[in-house]
């Protein structure tokens, strides 16, 4: 027995290439009538009296990823507001029975069909207090996925103006081709394969029932417009077509390879901080519907 769970430890330290240490608020979090963020205060963020100042007029949510929490936004959030855009950022999915739970900090670790509709309810909250129609999705990793599980499972049709994710796990990640081995552990023990890896995490291999189930459905929506940026760099979310986005019609999808488009290679974790995958977030955001010169919003980091 102490054999079988050494073997699995070890076979699923892969899995914490999903786990990135979520950075500290700089003050206590911002707490909303529903949701908490540990976004700092500082940040002038999740205002529901924001009024837009540039030409994105609808609100643009922050999903952060897997064992992150709002707070991973700090590069991402300042430039956003800069251009005139209002901002929310979320903390999701903190109930888990697993090791992550000894650092408080660290979210989206649970249950990802929970998750999902926590997702879908702050969705919900954003549009009640700005009374704004639709909503621009931004999403990290785990949160680029949950844009989908909105549109495709718990959202409310129609409400999404634009995605954009960056290193999004639409499709279940090999992990660099140790899924097919990791697999029959997560399977064979799943307790104990949460408990060291979280939930979440094991849910989001490639072959695990909810992304079995997650890639049963479309990758996107007629009349929203979808920027999926990525990294050749990139060993958490592999390979990059498990980010890649397949458009249905009347969908106007942008796949964007950084080192192809840009010659950047940030690491996943690195993606929210990267000067030029901000840049193409911007780009994404901003872009004419049709417009897929992405190499027109390189920024060099």
């Amino acid at each position: 027995m102490k054999r079988l769970i050494a073997s699995v430890c070890t076979s699923l330290l892969p899995l914490a290439a999903l786990v990135a240490p979520a950075a500290a608020a700089e003050t206590a979090p911002v707490i909303t009538a529903k949701f908490e963020s540990s976004a700092p205060a500082s940040w002038g963020i999740n205002d529901s009296n924001c009024v837009p100042t540039g030409d994105v007029k609808e609100p643009v949510i922050l999903i952060h990823g897997t064992s992150d929490n709002a707070s991973n936004w700090g590069d991402v959030a300042p430039v956003l507001k800069r251009a005139g855009m209002c901002v929310w950022a979320f903390d999701y999915g903190a109930d888990d029975i697993t090791l992550q739970n000894m650092i408080p900090s660290l979210k989206a670790i649970g249950d990802l069909d929970v998750s999902a509709r926590e997702v879908a309810d702050q969705v919900t909250y954003v549009r009640e207090v700005t009374g704004a129609e639709k909503v621009n999705l931004v999403g990290h990793s785990q949160g680029g996925m949950h844009t989908k599980t909105y549109e495709q499972l718990y959202g409310e049709p129609g409400t999404v103006a634009r995605v954009v994710a960056i290193g999004g796990n639409y499709h279940g990640t090999t992990l660099g081709g140790m899924a097919t081995a990791l697999l029959p552990l997560i399977k064979g023990a799943p307790g104990l394969a949460s408990f060291l890896a979280s939930t979440a995490g094991i849910q989001q291999v490639l072959g695990s029932e909810f992304m079995t189930r997650l890639n049963e459905h479309p990758d996107t929506v007629a009349g929203v417009q979808y920027t999926s940026i990525y990294s050749p760099a990139d060993t958490t979310v592999t390979p990059n077509s498990a980010s890649q986005l397949t458009a249905v019609p009347g969908a106007d999808v942008v796949n964007v390879d950084l080192g192809a488009t840009c010659a950047a290679t940030p690491r996943h974790d690195r993606l929210p901080h990267d000067a030029t995958a901000i840049s193409e977030i911007v780009w994404g955001l901003t872009r004419a519907a049709g417009d897929d010169n992405a190499a027109a919003g390189c920024v060099r980091s």
